[in-house]
């Protein structure tokens, strides 16, 4: 009996162990901010790993990094250390809402994600690539500025769960779908779509500022504004253009 009981104790502590060490850690970074790669710039003087999730509540630098999940906090920004150009690799979900953007006048911010995207801020830097494998989801209250932003994985969607909005934006789908929900509203100012379909559900496509479509087909989604047509556009039957 006794030695029953020392082995279910035993695994069960081995089990806990397991747990804990599985648990992401979630580092924060000073209000002061600095740059990533600095341990003073985070409250646990722990410079972020692939691992760990990251909350921004500061101006941080990134002079290329990794993390898990990113969230940036209303008081926070991120953008690249000023030298050159610089990527920041997310494996899961980015939560903004506070800046993310390029260092002011100064090279460039590259990001990849490989989860979701929620934006309650601005989102302005040069490069978003979208690398996950499963359907990436977004959730925009704000507007996206980016210079470009790219689904690198065409074998996974890009699903909008609520209205969203893209100002002066490049976007390249590479071969890949957009999903737009149950009457959601995708706003194009400026710049074009291309490379790939878009899906709806009774959905619309405001297009402004001399934006426009180019080797894209398009399902169930009404069109409206002035439309532009580079090449190769394909409107599926249940798709139509309002000329009001």
């Amino acid at each position: 009996m006794k030695k029953s009981n020392f082995i279910l104790i035993f695994n069960l502590a081995l089990f806990l162990v397991f747990s804990i060490t599985q648990t992401n850690a979630q580092i924060h970074s000073t209000t002061g901010g600095g740059a990533w790669n600095d341990t003073l710039t985070w409250t646990t003087w722990s410079i972020p790993t692939a691992t760990d999730d990251v909350v921004i509540q500061g101006i941080v630098d990134v002079t290329g990094a990794e993390c898990n999940n990113l969230m940036i906090k209303a008081n926070g920004i991120l953008q690249n250390r000023s030298y050159t150009n610089y990527t920041l690799r997310v494996n899961g979900n980015v939560t903004n809402n506070g800046i993310i953007r390029d260092y002011p006048e100064w090279y460039h911010l590259f990001i990849t994600v490989k989860g979701d995207i929620i934006n309650n801020g601005e989102w302005s830097n040069e490069y978003t690539y979208l690398t996950g494998s499963q359907d990436q989801h977004l959730n925009f209250s704000k507007e996206f500025s980016g210079y470009r932003i790219e689904d690198a994985d065409n074998t996974s969607a890009i699903i909008a769960d609520s209205d969203i909005t893209f100002k002066h934006t490049k976007i390249d789908l590479k071969g890949s779908t957009l999903r737009l929900g149950q009457g959601t509203k995708l706003y194009l100012y400026g710049e074009w779509i291309f490379n790939g379909q878009i899906i709806g559900n009774g959905s619309e496509l405001y297009m402004y500022d001399n934006s426009f479509l180019e080797r894209i087909s398009i399902d169930n989604v009404a069109i409206k504004g002035i439309i532009n047509v580079f090449s190769s556009v394909v409107l599926e039957e249940e798709s139509v253009i309002d000329l009001e």
